[in-house]
C-alpha cells in the first residue's frame, strides 16, 4: 500500500505521502506490526484520530453554517488503515450481499456504484417506459 500512495495532504502529524512511499522498504514491516496490533486489539492510536477540519464553501457567498462543507484531513497512516479495512471487509460484503439486503437500484456506497451508473439506469428505465407509455413522471428528492 505504501508503494502505491498517491500525492495527498499530510495530516496534523505532517508526515507526507512522498516520504512514506520512498521509505516503504524500511517502514513496511514496523507499520504492518503496528496496524496488526491495532486491528487485533481494536485500539486506534490517538494521533490517528486527530484531524484538521477546514470549511469549504458550497455556495459563492456563504451566509450560514450549512453553506459550508467540512473537509477533514486525517494522518495518511490513518487513511491507509481505513482503506485496508474497507477493502477487506466492506467491499467484500457489498460485492456479495446477503439476499435479504440486495437492492438492484442501490448505487451509493458500493464499489461499482456511481452517480453515472444511477443516471444510466434511470435513463434506461425511462426509455423502456416510454416505449409503452406516452409520458413518464420522474420525482427527484435531495435529502441534503
Amino acid at each position: 500500500m505504501l508503494d502505491h500512495l498517491k500525492t495527498s495532504a499530510a495530516g496534523l502529524d505532517a508526515i507526507p505521502a512522498w516520504f512514506l512511499r520512498l521509505g516503504a522498504p524500511a517502514f513496511a514491516a514496523p507499520l504492518t506490526l503496528l496496524l496488526n496490533q491495532s486491528f487485533s486489539t481494536g485500539i486506534v492510536p490517538k494521533q490517528w484520530k486527530v484531524a484538521c477540519i477546514t470549511p469549504v464553501s458550497k455556495v459563492a457567498k456563504p451566509a450560514q453554517c450549512s453553506d459550508n462543507r467540512p473537509i477533514s484531513v486525517t494522518p495518511i497512516l490513518s487513511r491507509l488503515a481505513e482503506i485496508y479495512i474497507v477493502r477487506l471487509f466492506i467491499y467484500s460484503s457489498l460485492l456479495q450481499p446477503p439476499p435479504s439486503l440486495y437492492f438492484s437500484d442501490q448505487y451509493a456506497f458500493r464499489p461499482s456504484g456511481s452517480t453515472t451508473a444511477a443516471l444510466v439506469a434511470l435513463l434506461h428505465t425511462v426509455c423502456d417506459m416510454l416505449a409503452t407509455n406516452s409520458f413518464v413522471h420522474v420525482t427527484a428528492l435531495d435529502f441534503s
